[in-house]
């Protein structure tokens, strides 16, 4: 029987996706990418208006890859590892809903490839983050060399892929790593808080195609986003989400004396 090492929580439009594998620092081997991929899948059947990722305990948020299950792996495994690991964070990259990653202690590898596919990045005070995979002679394939020089700037990202150091979490915030800092052994309860927050407020497909619209246009010409940006609130303003966000912000302005 497949060990159950990461855990599912859905309520009041908020999906908590937990990685229960402290023991190993929340590391990831095959079983728990497939876990993800599985509670990713079952969150798209559900009303979901954000999405927490978080890791167990406080020591780690994700150490990547397991290195001690990769180094036993068949070399079909492995490629398969690699091909889990990139779809499962390009699939959370665009899932579409509001994504938060509450990070505690070490966030290194894969670990800050899944932080960086979420819109939203806490961290505790405490936290690390890295690249080490250089010095295995291994490099990020869950998609960190796409997405660390686009949060970073180029420069940045050369230097945390190409020598594998670590950064504290205030270097994080400066660098633009990381959205918000707090006290260590709290990233989860400000993420939920946050979650709560937004799950109040927003509604229907508005996220999910702000986001696809946001990453297209990165992408393409001016002219091009122009074009997306025109054709999605096009189909957005015809929705009743966006009828009953704007009536009710209109109603409110009636109330004022």
């Amino acid at each position: 029987m497949t060990e159950k090492t990461v855990l599912l929580d859905i309520a009041d439009r908020i999906a908590t996706i937990t990685i229960a594998r402290e023991q190993r620092r929340n590391s990831v081997d095959n079983e728990a990418l497939e876990q993800i991929g599985a509670a990713v899948a079952k969150i798209r059947r559900e009303d979901v208006a954000v999405i927490i990722v978080s890791g167990q305990g406080t020591k780690a948020f994700c150490a990547g890859s397991d290195l001690k299950a990769l180094a036993s792996y068949s070399e079909r495994d492995a490629r398969y590892h690699t091909h889990l690991f990139l779809s499962t964070m390009t699939e959370l990259d665009e899932f579409p809903c509001a994504t938060i990653a509450a990070i505690e202690g070490f966030c290194l590898g894969g670990g800050l490839e899944l932080a960086l596919t979420c819109d939203y990045r806490i961290a505790s005070q405490e936290s690390k983050f890295g690249f080490p995979e250089i010095k295995v002679n291994a490099m990020p394939t869950g998609g960190g060399t796409i997405r660390a020089p686009r949060a970073l700037g180029l420069a940045r990202a050369r230097e945390m892929l190409l020598f594998g150091g670590q950064i504290d979490a205030q270097k994080a915030l400066d660098w633009g790593l990381v959205s918000e800092i707090v006290p260590a052994g709290t990233a989860f309860e400000a993420a939920k808080a946050m979650a709560r927050d937004y799950a109040s407020k927003v509604d229907g497909p508005t996220v999910g195609l702000l986001k696809r619209i946001i990453m297209s246009s990165y992408e393409a010409s001016v002219r091009t986003g122009d074009a997306l940006a025109y054709l999605g609130d096009y189909a957005l303003v015809q929705s009743d989400s966006f009828k009953k966000g704007v009536g009710g912000f209109a109603d409110r302005g009636k109330t004022k004396p």
